[in-house]
């Protein structure tokens, strides 16, 4: 699909979007509501950003292809499979999918079978990690361990290499980006939220801007445009919550979130 000129495009700048589940109806089990996007929503971002944009992997657009906005998503949910997969191939349009192996076919996620049938497809197919377990909590030893091995698995199912990785929660070690350079990745995408400045494709860490059941319209083109006030907020705003993470942990952090998101939804 072609897009005009945008100003994101003109300047080198990339946005990078982060997706998890989309629903046709209530938000699936054992899925964040908060991360879950509605089909209708899905596809009017989608249509919109269209327009302006050229749209398409992280994956193609690192080997050369003319991307202004990069879709990804996390986690491997079924809907990616039921729901994304349909209504990206429709617009002709390629995605990153960021799985973990031992959630790959269990209740509620993709399993081999479909992601192969995406990648046949021409969608590209990652690592998220094993088994969803925080990067931080892992021993380096661990951590390249289960590196490597999510890497082969994903790699050995698809028929391609898998050279991305995001890690789960966006919880990301010291080091990490050289860690993962050992253990076969070429890119490591964040939760960090920014721009990707065209030099940045050298950089092995690269921003994302997570997309949320609020998310409007008039926000994704702020994000994918060239007006900064709106990347600024979401950069303060991300890092108040990584201060948090700090000062209570990621298990202390989960819980005051549960209970937070809890109040938001008048069940506590």
């Amino acid at each position: 699909m072609s897009a005009a000129p945008s100003p994101s495009r003109e300047n080198g700048a990339v946005t990078a979007l982060m997706y998890h589940a989309i629903s046709a109806g209530e938000t699936p089990p054992g899925q964040d509501p908060h991360y879950t996007v509605a089909q209708e929503a899905f596809d009017r971002q989608l249509d919109t950003l269209s327009r302006m944009h050229s749209l398409g992997s992280a994956r193609d657009w690192l080997q050369g292809a003319k991307h202004d906005v990069l879709v990804t998503f996390d986690d491997g949910h079924v809907s990616n499979y039921a729901l994304a997969f349909p209504a990206l191939q429709q617009r002709g349009i390629g995605a990153d999918f960021f799985v973990n192996p031992a959630q790959v076919g269990t209740d509620g996620f993709a399993t081999w079978a479909q992601l192969r049938e995406m990648s046949d497809a021409g969608m590209s197919i990652q690592s998220h990690g094993y088994d969803h377990v925080y990067l931080t909590s892992l021993g380096e030893e661990r951590l390249r361990t289960t590196l490597r091995a999510a890497r082969e698995e994903i790699s050995q199912h698809m028929g391609t290499p898998a050279t991305l990785l995001a890690p789960p929660g966006g919880r990301m070690p010291p080091h990490l980006a050289d860690i993962a350079l050992e253990c076969g990745y070429t890119h490591v995408l964040s939760s960090r939220p920014g721009r990707v400045e065209g030099s940045q494709s050298r950089q092995r860490i690269l921003p994302r801007m997570a997309i949320t059941a609020n998310t409007s319209i008039d926000l994704l083109e702020a994000w994918t445009g060239d007006r900064q006030g709106p990347m600024l907020r979401e950069r303060l705003r991300y890092g108040s919550l990584a201060f948090a993470k700090r000062v209570l942990g990621d298990t202390g952090y989960e819980r005051a979130r549960a209970r937070a998101l809890a109040v938001l939804r008048g069940s506590a």
